[in-house]
């Protein structure tokens, strides 16, 4: 396969991907700032999403003003934010356009009628309930174009290429999702395991998709330690690190030709694969959960560059360092 085919089919996923992410931060940031608040504490929910998306050094003011109208316009419209819903949307049509002849008419319909449809709804002023019915929307339009690369895909290696991006931003958007809990909102000592404690985990589960997940596999009252191996270390879990570290390394295998660069990163990911499977919770939370998943994101956007380079593509994302994760 030609480089910038890979290139293209890589980036559809990953915007493809991207998109419904940002609208679980979105939603998580709505979840949270509607529960009650301890008066002694002073915090900004909305801060913690902008940090948590990577996207302060866009952010067209001070972080301690942001507020549900400014990052939902960042987060939404603006262009000049590359991780922006328009931005992703635009960017995954612009990929699969140029890869025409690798993807499916439905694959191809889904995407452009997405980026269609934006136009109609950006028109809409969002408040609370329409911000909530474009978020849905979002998702179930992410979820679409998925649906139809998974049900219409020949499983060759532009398919790969296309689940390779997809895994990469899932694996990036979950840490980043479980980090909004303890960059910003993390509580006073004498709080955590309290009611607000509680709420905080529970709506992190439930912008995940994953709070009836949780109480399917735990028989227990919903705990941080419970979320983070249900969204960490759980297989069974379609959104957590685990599954996403362990399609990458499949993928990786399955790509890799005879060149050394790439049988690298294969046997890379297959490593980083088993450091996770012989990681445990109890050692997250010894190491610190937002120490751990800083160098998470930032290990898994270097090991995505490495991916585009063994590959002969270029990198378009925020460079993996630790200032973009904090």
């Amino acid at each position: 396969m030609l480089s910038r085919t890979a290139e293209g089919l890589f980036w559809m996923g990953r915007y493809i991907e991207r998109m419904e992410n940002v609208a679980r931060l979105l939603d998580a940031g709505q979840r949270l700032e509607s529960l009650p608040k301890d008066p002694t504490q002073d915090y900004n929910e909305w801060s913690s999403i902008v940090v948590a998306s990577g996207a302060s050094g866009t952010f067209p003011t001070a972080l301690e003003d942001a507020d549900v109208a400014a990052v939902s316009d960042h987060l939404i419209r603006d262009i000049s934010n590359p991780s922006s819903i328009t931005s992703c949307i635009e960017a995954a049509r612009m990929n699969a356009k140029a890869v025409r002849n690798a993807i499916t008419a439905e694959v191809w319909e889904a995407v452009n009628d997405t980026r269609l449809q934006l136009h109609e709804h950006l028109r809409v002023e969002k408040d609370r309930e329409n911000l909530s019915y474009f978020l849905d929307w979002v998702r179930n339009q992410g979820g679409l174009a998925l649906g139809k690369i998974e049900n219409t895909m020949l499983r060759d290696d532009g398919f790969r290429f296309i689940e390779l991006g997809k895994w990469f931003e899932r694996a990036d958007a979950t840490a980043r999702l479980l980090d909004v809990k303890y960059h910003v909102l993390l509580p006073e000592a004498t709080d955590v395991g309290g009611g607000i404690d509680y709420l905080q985990w529970v709506q992190i589960l439930r912008a995940a998709n994953s709070a009836v997940a949780f109480r399917h596999l735990y028989s227990r009252v919903v705990d941080p330690q419970g979320v983070v191996d249900l969204l960490v270390l759980n297989e069974k879990s379609p959104r957590s690190l685990m599954t996403a570290m362990a399609e990458i390394a499949t993928l990786s295998d399955k790509l890799a030709s005879e060149l050394p660069i790439q049988q690298k990163l294969a046997s890379d990911a297959r490593n980083a694969e088993a450091t996770l499977r012989n990681t445990s919770v109890d050692a997250i939370f010894e190491h610190g959960l937002h120490d751990w998943l800083t160098d998470f994101i930032a290990a898994t956007n270097l090991r995505a560059q490495a991916t585009s380079a063994a590959f002969g593509f270029g990198v378009d994302y925020p460079p993996a360092t630790k200032e973009t994760v904090q």
